[in-house]
């Protein structure tokens, strides 16, 4: 039996030996994995603390308050707070005052009806402020239309001064009113004066230097050879939109997404596209003299070496093989 015993117990060895370096890799991978978790946590939780400091103090404070009650009530029997082991009572007409912990026992049910009430009222409140900020920009936004569509209609385009006044006018109501729209209607409003033919390229009507298109959506959007010069289309969502021989002249394209877009023979001369995305963008016959491609992504973009050597920096792009400039 005991011969028997003894293979037996080397086998076991043996096979303990092999798996201990990979039960070890695992215990440590799980111990990173979790310390990873945590570092993220603490992170997420310090950026609320930022953002809500007075929320954050207020709650650390009551933490700290609870546990001292705690603390007192089981190991220095503070009785007072209600909070320790049980005590019999010893007569039978014993009767207990009331504890700090009674008293928060009775208070718990009003303060959850209080604090649920404020929550409530203050989530339908940013709800109808919501409602009614957006039904205040589709207002704007009809009301630009429809005073739009008035004005073309009761000026002749053809005589100078009616010309003239349809420009000044336009121009005031088209920045006044894409100050007061989100993403969305702007892109609205663009399409509106392109399929108007006030922004067509060599004979604009409505002069769009300045114009906050800040972030507009401009997905799948038609522009081609319209005069978009000295726009500002900051974070815009100009992707898949067609934009061949447009005019983006001294435009700012920082951070604007125009991946996939057609820009064939368009002008970015010296364009701001700072940090933009020209993923797969189609660039053949672009003018990129003196344009800021700085950490701009060309990946896969159709242009020539020829065209990126006018740019006025290239540092840090994402080239069209995948490289990034110096």
């Amino acid at each position: 039996m005991m011969q028997q015993r003894k293979p037996n117990i080397s086998r076991f060895r043996s096979w303990w030996q092999k798996i201990s370096k990979a039960l070890n890799a695992v215990i440590v991978t799980s111990l990173v994995a979790l310390l990873k978790m945590m570092v993220s946590m603490l992170r997420s939780w310090w950026q609320k603390i930022k953002q809500h400091p007075m929320r954050s103090t207020f709650v650390c404070i009551a933490c700290v308050l609870g546990i001292v009650l705690l603390i007192g009530g089981y190991f220095f029997n503070w009785t007072w707070t209600g909070f320790g082991p049980y005590v019999s009572p010893q007569t039978s007409g014993f009767q207990r005052g009331k504890t700090l912990y009674d008293w928060l026992q009775l208070a718990i049910i009003p303060a959850v009806l209080v604090v649920g009430g404020f929550l409530l009222n203050n989530t339908i409140s940013r709800t109808e402020r919501e409602i009614a900020s957006d039904r205040q920009r589709e207002e704007a936004l009809q009301a630009y239309i429809d005073k739009m569509s008035a004005i073309l209609l009761e000026n002749d385009l053809n005589k100078p001064v009616e010309l003239e006044k349809v420009r000044k006018i336009g121009r005031v109501r088209t920045l006044t009113t894409l100050r007061r729209l989100d993403e969305a209607r702007k892109g609205i409003v663009l399409q509106f004066l392109y399929e108007s033919g006030l922004i067509d390229k060599g004979r604009k009507i409505i002069d769009l230097d300045g114009a906050n298109l800040s972030k507009a959506d401009l997905l799948f959007a038609e522009l081609s050879k319209s005069d978009l010069s000295r726009a500002n289309l900051t974070e815009a969502n100009l992707s898949n939109t067609n934009l061949i021989e447009a005019d983006l002249n001294s435009a700012n394209l920082f951070g604007a997404d125009l991946s996939n877009a057609n820009l064939l023979g368009a002008s970015l001369y010296k364009a701001n596209l700072h940090l933009a995305n020209l993923s797969e963008a189609l660039l053949l016959g672009t003018d990129l003299t003196g344009a800021d491609l700085f950490g701009a992504d060309l990946r896969e973009a159709n242009v020539t070496t020829e065209q990126l050597d006018k740019a006025a920096s290239l540092k840090g792009a994402i080239m069209p093989d995948g490289t990034k400039h110096a």
